[in-house]
């Protein structure tokens, strides 16, 4: 059993105390044993290797509480918001053997731990023909470069073109466009009993392996789950004792569909179903109601924002200050998407906590985000989403040893500004990847000073790169063809969606004036939610 000292200064442990100026960790194996002052510690030798220094700080492992590992399966596709993106995600894939969907789930890892992540909740979207739709394969890369997730395989089994039902839909199009699409792979919708049946290998077979994998169910999102499907995976979850994530109120649609369909907002929904509890994680969860925010602390449930894929996509800002203020649990992710395409979890962070600065005056309660309390959100409400509440989340005795090891002198180098400034503020507003020294997942060194330690990073992305020029993204019949309909069907989908887009509702953030104080100027508000 290996036996470290960890240094920094501080010892960021988000635990009974947020932080240990000069401060150490002694780990044994997988578990923090001891935790304090680096002089107390450091003679409490002997260890195999001392890590860290006083020129460096350490802080938890970030969970990015909404991932997707197959991101580099399809680069291009996710600059879209979701309604439209819908038409092109399974088209434009044509078949690919296990080790390249393995590589190309490494490269897309690797970046991920650069970025101050060692865990993610992963939404798994499968592919036809791997074994258990590819799960076994996005699993086998977690294991073999020693990070942390919990792994859910999505499903999905109506309204699989737009938000209304698929017969409704194709009748919009010419005759000859609907059956092509009829039989395409459009809409990307497996077999519900294949799914659960992929699920529960994966769970015999991975699920707890080495207290580091878990193996989730991933209702897809509301207007693609009916109410029996979403009743389903509850059961199922609960009779295997995992959990659940989904797609939940990313977009001003998807918040629309459930109100008109079901009379009720999407939250009021799935807790009628019985379906929300500690164990489910609502990625997005952008377009928020207030009652949607009472359920969400309610419940015990986590939402998982995603401040840069939500700009990217076009999708809004996530109440972030409110769901805080309410006693939410709040938790970060990327979706694969990040900010810098870097993965960069401070930089994530940031961003969510900058985009809650409101230009409505002083206060304080318009300015910055308390910077413990976010963090202390971002790592309590990530393990839970994780299912790994038991183990990570802070870095007390007792917890595995999921941690960042970051040189401090680019962060602190001007040491006049931190005499008046707190400790996490500055680490919140500075910090990102490049900091990033060295990096532990339950004890175990998987970013040592800068390498990836446990495979060949150079050469799996070389080989993944190969890949893609000898032609993995060059589309053959039927595929080719079936890539086209999604640009042939667009027109329709944006016919469908536009009254959906002009009627008109409360936005949760007004960035900008739109006449001004005299009814002069002008502007535009973005933002998301429905009620501030």
């Amino acid at each position: 059993m290996s036996r470290y000292l960890i240094v920094g200064n501080p010892v960021v442990t988000l635990a009974d105390e947020a932080f240990i100026t000069d401060g150490a960790l002694i780990v044994e194996g997988k578990k923090i044993v001891e935790s304090g002052p680096r002089a107390e510690l450091e003679t409490k030798g002997p260890f195999d290797r001392v890590l860290g220094s006083q020129d460096h700080f350490v802080m938890p492992g970030f969970v990015a509480s909404h991932y997707h590992s197959e991101s580099a399966l399809g680069p291009g596709l996710w600059e879209m918001l979701f309604e439209r993106a819908n038409i092109y995600v399974h088209p434009v894939f044509k078949p690919m053997d296990e080790e390249i969907m393995y590589k190309a789930i490494l490269v897309t890892l690797m970046t991920a731990v650069r970025g101050g992540i060692t865990t993610t909740v992963d939404a798994f979207y499968g592919r036809p023909g791997p074994k258990n739709f590819g799960m076994d394969n996005a699993l086998q890369a977690y294991e073999d470069l020693g990070m942390r997730t919990a792994l859910g395989i999505t499903l999905r089994d109506e309204n699989l073109y737009v938000h209304e039902a698929n017969d409704d839909f194709l009748a919009r199009l010419p005759e000859e466009l609907a059956e092509e699409v009829r039989n395409s792979p459009m809409g990307y919708a497996l077999p519900s009993d294949d799914v659960i049946a992929a699920y529960e290998d994966a769970a015999a077979t991975w699920d707890r392996r080495d207290d580091r994998l878990r193996v989730l169910l991933a209702p897809d999102w509301t207007p693609a789950v009916t109410d029996d499907l979403y009743r389903r995976c509850r059961a199922i979850a609960t009779d295997y004792d995992t959990g659940i994530m989904t797609h939940c109120l990313e977009t001003r649609s998807e918040m629309q569909y459930n109100i008109r369909r079901f009379g009720v907002t999407a939250m009021q929904r799935l807790a009628d179903i019985g379906l929300l509890g500690p164990d489910v994680s609502l990625s997005h969860f952008v377009w928020a109601t207030d009652r949607d925010i009472e359920i969400l602390a309610d419940t015990g449930a986590v939402a998982a924002s995603n401040p840069g894929s939500n700009l990217r996509l076009s999708t809004g800002v996530c109440r972030v200050r409110d769901i805080l203020d309410a006693g939410g649990g709040l938790a970060f992710g990327t979706d694969a998407i990040s900010f810098s395409e870097r993965d960069d979890m401070f930089q994530e962070v940031r961003l969510g906590a900058y985009l809650q600065r409101l230009p409505l005056g002083p206060e304080p309660e318009y300015g910055r985000l308390n910077s413990e309390a976010l963090l202390r959100s971002a790592a309590t409400y990530g393990a839970r989403a994780a299912r790994a509440e038991d183990r990570i989340g802070s870095l007390a005795v007792g917890k595995d040893a999921d941690l960042l090891i970051l040189d401090r002198k680019r962060v602190f180098e001007r040491p006049a500004r931190f005499y008046v400034s707190p400790v996490l503020d500055v680490i919140l507003d500075r910090a990102d990847g490049t900091d990033i020294e060295t990096v532990l997942v339950a004890g175990q060194v998987v970013l040592d000073n800068g390498e990836i330690t446990a495979l060949n990073e150079q050469q799996i992305r070389d080989e993944y790169n190969e890949a893609i020029a000898r032609g993995l993204f060059d589309l053959e019949e039927p595929w080719a063809r079936w890539a086209e309909l999604a640009f042939e069907v667009e027109p329709y989908l944006f016919d469908f969606y536009r009254p959906w887009a002009e009627e008109p509702m409360a936005l949760g953030y007004e960035y900008n004036t739109t006449t001004g104080p005299a009814g002069f100027g002008g502007g535009r508000r973005i933002g998301g939610g429905t009620s501030r």
